[in-house]
C-alpha cells in the first residue's frame, strides 16, 4: 500500500538561552528536515540579524560565528530578577521574537552520589555485561515558591590512543603499510635492512590524549511542588556505562542545576516525554511542542525557546577503583582520538585534576 505524504513545511527552529554566568550566550537557528531526507543534520539558517534585549532597554547584537550559530560578545550578562528576549530577522525580512523570560533564582546541588548496578544484555546469544553507575543528587530548590528546575548532566572521561599505528592494506602486498597520522609526531622511513618500514618519532603527539564528553539523552526535570522542606532528595540524573573505554582512567560527573519559568519547564517536559517514550506504543500523545518564539510579520511556522536561567554546578569523580571487579585492558586504537571519538578535545577540562 502506498501513501501520499504531503511536503514538509519550512519550519524554522530556534534554540538558545541566557544565564547568570559570565560567558558567551548562543542562539542556533536551523530549519526542520522532512522525514524522507536521509540525514540527521538540520540545515542552518545563515545571515540572520539576532538581537538580545533586557527589560531595561539594553540591547546587544549576536554575531554569526559559524553557519546558523550566533553568539554574544559580553555586553549583557544575565541577572536574576530581569527578563530577556530576542528578536530575529532573516535575510528575506521575516521577523521572529521570543516572549520575555524571567531569570529566577536557583538553589544548589548539595551532594552527588553514585551506585553500582549490575546489568546484562544479550549479544550474539550470549549475556554480555552492561553494568552502570547510577548517579543521584540531593539539592535545595532555591528561594521562593513554584520553582521549576532542570538538572543538566554531563560526563567526561580521558582516553589515550595510538595514531602512529594506523595502517592501510594494499591490494598487492600481504603486509599492511604504516600511515601514521601527522598529529602523532611519527613518520615512516625505510628499514635499515632495505626491506620494509620503520616508524620514526620527530615530535610529541598532539592527538593521543583526549577528554571525551558524554551528554544526557533527555532533560532531567522537577519542581518544588513535589518535594518537602524545599529539598530535592535522591533524584536520579544520569547513568555512566562501565567499560574499559569510559574507565581508562577516572570519570568526571558534572551536574548543573538550572532555574526556569513554567514556560520553559513545560517545553522541556514535552521534549523529555518524546525522547523517553517514543518507542512506547501505550504512551498517550504528548502534544505539539510550543515554545516562546513567534512570527511577527508572517504566518511562517517557528518552533523554539529562548529562556533565562540562573545556574549552579557541582562535580565529582568516579574512580576506576570504585568498580567491584577488574576491567580488561583497553584495546589499542590506531587513530587520532579526536577523529575516533565524538565530542572529544585535547584540552583538559578545568575541573579535571
Amino acid at each position: 500500500m502506498e501513501f501520499d505524504v504531503p511536503p514538509a513545511e519550512s519550519l524554522v527552529i530556534v534554540e538558545g538561552y541566557i544565564s547568570d554566568q559570565d560567558e558567551e550566550y548562543t542562539v542556533t537557528i536551523s530549519r526542520a528536515i522532512p522525514l524522507s531526507v536521509d540525514s540527521l543534520k538540520k540545515p542552518p539558517v545563515e545571515n540572520a540579524t539576532v538581537r538580545l534585549y533586557d527589560d531595561e532597554n539594553n540591547i546587544e547584537d549576536f554575531q554569526e560565528v559559524s553557519p546558523g550559530v550566533y553568539k554574544t560578545g559580553g555586553a549583557i550578562q544575565g541577572q536574576v530578577g530581569k527578563s530577556y528576549h530576542i528578536r530575529i530577522e532573516l535575510e528575506d525580512g521575516t521577523i521572529y521574537e521570543s516572549e520575555p523570560d524571567l531569570m529566577k533564582p536557583v538553589g544548589n546541588v548539595e551532594e552527588i552520589r553514585y551506585e553500582f548496578e549490575a546489568r546484562t544484555e544479550e549479544q550474539n546469544f550470549v549475556n554480555a555485561r552492561k553494568d552502570v553507575f547510577n548517579v543521584y543528587i540531593d539539592s535545595d530548590a532555591g528561594p521562593g515558591f513554584g520553582n521549576y528546575v532542570r538538572w543538566r548532566f554531563k560526563g567526561t572521561y580521558r582516553i589515550v590512543t595510538n595514531p602512529e599505528l594506523k595502517v592501510e592494506v594494499l591490494p598487492w602486498s600481504d603486509l599492511p603499510r604504516p600511515i601514521p597520522r601527522d598529529c602523532s609526531g611519527f613518520r615512516i622511513a625505510g628499514h635499515p635492512s632495505g626491506s620494509g618500514y620503520i616508524l620514526v618519532q620527530e615530535r610529541d603527539c598532539t592527538c593521543c590524549e583526549c577528554f571525551v564528553t558524554q551528554y544526557e539523552k533527555a532533560p532531567q526535570l522537577s519542581d518544588d511542588l513535589l518535594i518537602a522542606d524545599k529539598q530535592f532528595n535522591n533524584v536520579k540524573v544520569g547513568e555512566v556505562a562501565i567499560n574499559n573505554i569510559t574507565f581508562y582512567d577516572k570519570y568526571l560527573v558534572e551536574v548543573e542545576q538550572m532555574s526556569m519559568t513554567q514556560t520553559a519547564f513545560e517545553f522541556f517536559k514535552l521534549i523529555r516525554i518524546q525522547k523517553t517514550e517514543a518507542s512506547n506504543i501505550f504512551q498517550p500523545p504528548s502534544g505539539e511542542l510550543i515554545g516562546n518564539v513567534f512570527p511577527v510579520n508572517s504566518d511562517d511556522r517557528v518552533l523554539g525557546l529562548f529562556w533565562a536561567t540562573a545556574t549552579s554546578k557541582k562535580t565529582r569523580f568516579i574512580q576506576k577503583s570504585d568498580i567491584p571487579y577488574q576491567l580488561t585492558p583497553t584495546e589499542t586504537i590506531p587513530e587520532s582520538c579526536t577523529v575516533f571519538f565524538d565530542h572529544s578535545t585535547t584540552v583538559q577540562p578545568e575541573s579535571w585534576n
